[in-house]
């Protein structure tokens, strides 16, 4: 990626990491790879991988679930896809919270569902959290005839981690209609100290029964581009369901990914410290990037899971959006807002799994777009 001027682009809009992979995760790869594991998944492949995904979910987050529970994918978005193809009426609205991840947002009208944004609350209306669920549109939502709520936690782009109140408050909007929650989980693995995740499923059988939980090492052992994903289905009946479709969806699933699956899982249930090591460096460039917008008219909450970084520029006066500006004036690549919904074309979501010299970078490239009269009431 080039700017305007052909200069080169620091990228920091893609959702991957800069940190590799665990050693676990290599050695894996690099085993499976002298043993000729090339082809199609072996059938001893996916037990292993219900039992492992059990093993981690109870370990990591407190929850118990079976292996049987455990479905595979290729990853989170075919998950989406087949739940709203299957599972949700036919033309019903798809409640997205927003600023949401772009594809949220686009492939529920693929399938002749329209969308419904509901912009979330933040400052003041969010209560101290910076940022939280706006409950009263979901439910307004609902009360138009919406048959699925699209739940992202750790919630991608803010960075929000949900706790279970907040979850439980959600599970009350919507226990009088008849919807589903896909909930995409796959930051679960980089909550922040002092920020634990909850599943929104982990919540009590009722919830469960209403849920289709996506989740998967792709981010947090930075491995997207080996796909292999799990759905997570502890209601009988849910499960069966999914289960007359799932030949269709398994496909796309790889041996690689799904052996760095395990080794990811396996590893951190033995006590392997590479993510905890992860989480701290993303933890400080969040600390970096808080520090020096102090003082600044941006706008910036940060994350408690995940490494990307949610920055407005609502109170800024910019000739061009901000991602346009950031690309030709401080040659960084940022997502544009407006992808993430309607009302945000003054945000950016930028990525903060980097070093702490590229984390700078990024940080003082988004100061440096803003005008002189803003940066002199920085700090």
């Amino acid at each position: 990626m080039d700017a305007s001027d052909g200069a080169p682009v620091l990228g920091a809009w893609v959702a991957e990491m800069d940190y590799g992979t665990s050693p676990e995760v290599e050695t894996a790869l690099t085993g499976a790879i002298r043993d000729g594991l090339l082809g199609y998944p072996p059938r001893w492949l996916e037990p292993r991988v219900q039992e492992s995904t059990a093993a981690f979910q109870a370990h990591r987050f407190g929850w118990e679930i079976q292996p049987g529970d455990v479905r595979l994918v290729s990853s989170v978005l075919p998950a989406l896809r087949a739940t709203i193809s299957h599972f949700v009426r036919p033309g019903a609205p798809v409640i997205v919270p927003t600023p949401a991840y772009m594809p949220f947002l686009t492939i529920p009208e693929v399938f002749g569902h329209p969308v419904i944004q509901v912009p979330s609350l933040r400052g003041r209306a969010a209560e101290g959290r910076g940022w939280a669920l706006d409950l009263e549109g979901i439910r307004a939502g609902l009360e138009r005839g919406a048959g699925l709520v699209i739940l992202c936690n750790p919630w991608n782009p803010t960075g929000r981690v949900l706790t279970p109140a907040e979850l439980g408050a959600l599970g009350d909007a919507i226990a009088d209609f008849d919807a589903l929650v896909f909930s995409d989980e796959i930051h679960s693995p980089l909550a922040l100290p002092g920020h634990p995740h909850t599943s929104f499923a982990s919540l009590g059988p009722a919830l469960a029964a209403h849920t289709v939980t996506a989740t998967a090492a792709a981010k947090g052992w930075n491995i997207a581009g080996l796909p292999s994903a799990q759905v997570i289905l502890p209601d009988p009946e849910l499960r069966a369901r999914w289960d007359a479709f799932a030949p269709e969806v398994v496909q796309g699933v790889t041996t690689l990914g799904t052996i760095a699956t395990l080794a990811a899982y396996d590893s951190d249930v033995e006590g392997a410290s590479w993510q905890t090591d992860v989480r701290r460096l993303i933890s400080d460039n969040v600390d970096l990037l808080a520090a020096l917008f102090r003082g600044s008219p941006l706008e910036f909450t940060p994350p408690e899971g995940g490494y990307l970084a949610w920055v407005g520029y609502d109170h800024v006066a910019l000739g061009d959006p901000p991602a346009r500006e950031l690309l030709d004036r401080a040659h960084i690549g940022a997502n544009d807002g407006a992808a993430l919904g309607t009302g945000w074309e003054r945000w950016v979501r930028l990525n903060l799994a980097c070093s702490p010299d590229t984390a700078r970078r990024i940080a003082e490239g988004a100061l440096s777009i803003l005008p002189a009269a803003a940066v002199g009431t920085c700090a």
